[in-house]
């Protein structure tokens, strides 16, 4: 196994210098291993506030296919998890910039059907809501709502998926009054996209967003080449003693893509599907597939006001919008669910219009995961089937910080030693300040 680490390491290169270089690939390849005490493969890019590049490295294995094997590296694609709620949440907001949406829009409208939280009924769901996850919607159990069958069964009492009223909050925990993370309300933004322009929610991404950074990249395998997704590196975690794939383990051959089938009617086709009915199809919530060097030109379109090379991308204002505190969590008064962390605290402290807001809470169960300037950090996490993601900007100095590591077991992590997150995320964390000097 350290063969194939240090060959991970090499072939995706470092920007330090000689032994600085060497240090900080050994400290990637120490988390790499293989059993359930260890990730298989793990990367981050580092930028200095100015742009300059500070470190980029990589370690471990990538598992394509049936049997490809090789070593992880800075342009093999994979699904970055939630970081994707923040790149569609720029989609949506160039709606709003261009006034077809406001934040403050009862959802109902725009989705074509009358959506209230059956304790509310008077009080309307609006935009921002969804985007900041306090909306008073839950996933339910019938998540995600596959091709063929309509969103809008969820929110019905006669619907397929209405799951006994599952994808709503207790009556207490309704619209504004409660922050709870939950995919679906980025399902629905992704349907109102969809509904506002007559395109597919992927298509459209890839039109206004990923296509504008020049970005081989796409939701569910959408746009993304062949050769691209030939060095796909699969979701895996440790089970009955080797590397399981948990999503990617087969990839769909270019320009097919991949989306949630019905189990109740034979396989769909692409060509079946209907805009606006389903926004699950293309995982607006997690299903962004990327390399780490995506990320990292991501992170600096953000960390630049929505602008990189030359495009813009979205709004300065609209940015400031999705960076501002939208939710904060009261201790003295619990106003939200902040995940794992206890009572006091958790990986969710502050959220903004798809953006995760750090408050700096320190100790095990808080969000200073990046030290003392944690507060003027911006960005977002990503954990899903095994891969767990970040890309986060400095908003005061413009430093940005990219990352990535595969294998993540889904229950009995170990606890972090000094935030909410775990040691794994940790030490790439504190790689890649060191790297930037503070």
């Amino acid at each position: 196994m350290r063969d194939w680490t240090r060959r991970g390491v090499m072939a995706a290169g470092g920007a330090l210098a000689g032994g600085a270089a060497t240090a900080a690939g050994d400290a990637l390849a120490a988390l790499v291993s293989d059993g359930p005490d260890g990730v298989v493969s793990a990367g981050l890019i580092a930028r200095q506030g100015h742009g300059v590049l500070a470190l980029a490295a990589a370690a471990g294995r990538r598992f394509t296919g049936p049997a490809g094997i090789a070593p992880f590296g800075l342009d093999d694609p994979f699904r970055v998890a939630s970081v994707s709620k923040m790149v569609a949440t720029v989609g949506f907001m160039s709606l709003v910039d261009a006034g077809r949406i406001a934040l403050d829009d009862d959802i109902s409208d725009p989705l074509g059907f009358r959506l209230r939280h059956p304790a509310l009924p008077d009080r309307p769901i609006r935009v921002r809501h969804l985007l900041s996850h306090t909306s008073g919607l839950r996933n339910g159990p019938s998540y995600p709502v596959p091709a063929g069958h309509a969103l809008g069964e969820a929110f019905d009492p006669a619907g397929r998926h209405w799951d006994g009223g599952a994808w709503f909050a207790p009556p207490g925990r309704g619209p504004g009054d409660w922050f709870a993370y939950a995919d679906v309300n980025f399902c629905l933004i992704a349907q109102i996209i969809e509904r506002l322009t007559g395109e597919r929610f992927d298509r459209y991404m890839s039109s206004v967003v990923l296509g504008p950074l020049h970005l081989d990249a796409g939701y569910n395998w959408s746009g993304v080449s062949q050769a691209k997704r030939d060095r796909a590196a699969s979701a895996r975690r440790w089970l009955d003693g080797r590397w399981m794939a948990q999503t990617d383990g087969t990839v769909p051959a270019a320009p097919a893509v991949a989306f949630p089938q019905p189990a109740d009617r034979p396989p769909l086709a692409e060509a079946d599907l209907v805009p606006g009915e389903n926004g699950f199809l293309f995982s607006p919530q997690g299903g962004l597939r990327v390399s780490l060097r995506d990320l990292d030109r991501l992170a600096v379109m953000f960390r630049s006001g929505g602008v990189l090379d030359g495009a813009r991308v979205i709004g300065a204002a609209s940015l400031e919008r999705m960076q501002a505190p939208a939710w904060r969590f009261d201790p003295a008064r619990p106003n939200g669910e902040t995940g794992e962390g206890g009572a006091d605290g958790g990986v969710f402290a502050g959220y903004g219009l798809g953006v995760e807001v750090l408050q700096g809470r320190p100790g095990p169960g808080g969000d200073a995961f990046f030290g003392e300037s944690s507060g003027d950090w911006r960005g977002h996490l990503g954990d899903a089937y095994g891969w767990m993601t970040g890309l986060f900007w400095n908003r005061r100095d413009g430093r940005t910080l990219v990352w990535a590591l595969n294998g993540m077991r889904e229950t009995g992590r170990p606890v972090g030693r000094r935030s909410a997150l775990t040691p794994y995320e940790e030490a790439v964390i504190d790689l890649g300040i060191k790297a930037l000097g503070a």
